[in-house]
């Protein structure tokens, strides 16, 4: 089946074989505290600061998943509140999780068609300590400008970000924030099961400052393990192995965010020109679109008639998700879909309901 689900997705085609590269060398089954594991480790750090442009300042770690990542931002780095500003059901349940953990959070939630640049340029947020805030939204595919200026913060504020749906397929502006943090079954194209936080020097200060090693995933404790090149718990060789593998495989992330950047330009205009279908883009302003998860809404028999033409055609395509579930859909736009994947669903589509 060829999944356009918006994560977990289509799996690159190079990591089949990366997967059997891996069991044949015994890299399945290494001791993370082994020598082996630890030279692995260092190239991937090594290699994911190359391919996507990381400040050489910024530390990275590996971590189950982003949604683990949500919880050791409100563990390790919020001092006493955190302010969630956000416009989707993703978003909505980092400050749910994170209101469990530290119960002095702030939600501000805002509209489709704003820009998180205008809503955070009228907010104060002089008093919070840590500002979250969500770059790709999953659910309803919009993608926002991170910019540090936009924000009235206090000189000792830091930024965490959640770039589930965009880390590895378009350029992010690392220096923008302190904290970010995805999966790996979207953009990156592998299984899920891993994922990757990224800190700041500002990030790793506050860390220090608060010292809260009594608990399992602190990041002090993950940062003494990474100075070691290993991890704080017994990680993903595998997933770790193919994050390495793909990093050197493909080009840098320049490239990959023009490619992917043309792939949208490509959905934009057929859905612009599709007229059979009474489906149109959820996000109106294609400005706050995410470049790698479409959103496009309908009637629910119009969208039903989209899955449809999918199961028909041994497709995927992902359901819509919270308020929008009942009327839109959800295409992926990752680095593992390629041009022929594109074409070949609008055929299907042209087909079905013509040009």
């Amino acid at each position: 089946m060829l999944s356009f689900y918006p994560g977990p997705s289509k799996v690159h085609p190079e990591v089949l074989g990366f997967i059997q590269e891996a069991f044949d060398s015994g890299i399945v089954s290494i001791n993370h505290r082994s020598d082996r594991f630890e030279k692995l480790l260092k190239d991937t750090l090594e290699i994911l600061h190359l391919q996507w442009n990381i400040p050489d300042d910024y530390t990275l770690y590996f971590i189950s998943s982003a949604t683990e990542g949500w919880e050791i931002v409100s563990q390790s780095l919020v001092e006493k509140n955190s302010t969630h500003i956000y416009n989707g059901a993703f978003g909505k349940k980092w400050a749910h999780y994170a209101k469990q953990i530290n119960p002095q959070v702030e939600s501000i939630e805002f509209g489709l068609e704003e820009s998180l640049q205008k809503v955070g340029q009228a907010t104060d947020l002089s008093a919070t300590d840590t500002l979250c805030l969500v770059q790709s939204e999953t659910s309803n595919g919009t993608g926002q400008q991170i910019l540090r200026s936009d924000y009235n913060l206090q000189n000792e504020a830091i930024i965490a970000v959640d770039a589930t749906s965009s880390m590895g397929g378009i350029n992010l502006p690392w220096h923008e924030a302190d904290v970010w943090l995805a999966s790996v079954q979207k953009c990156m194209g592998i299984p899920a099961g891993l994922g990757i936080l990224i800190c700041s020097p500002k990030a790793i200060q506050r860390a220090e400052k608060l010292n809260r090693k009594g608990h399992y995933n602190d990041v002090l404790l993950m940062e003494e393990n990474r100075k070691l090149f290993q991890t704080h718990y017994t990680p993903n060789v595998l997933g770790i192995y193919l994050v390495n593998r793909l990093a050197h495989f493909l080009p840098n992330l320049n490239t990959i965010d023009l490619q992917t950047k043309e792939k949208m330009m490509i959905w934009e205009e057929f859905w612009k020109n599709q007229k059979e279908l009474k489906i149109t883009f959820l996000v109106k302003d294609n400005k706050l679109r995410l470049p790698t998860v479409l959103a496009l809404q309908g009637e629910p028999q119009e969208i039903k008639k989209l899955h449809q033409i999918g199961i028909e055609n041994n497709i995927e395509l992902g359901k819509g998700y919270g308020a929008w579930k009942d009327n839109s859909v959800r295409i992926a736009n990752f680095p593992s879909h390629t041009l022929k994947d594109i074409e070949f669903l609008i055929h299907c589509i042209q087909t079905k309901y013509g040009h």
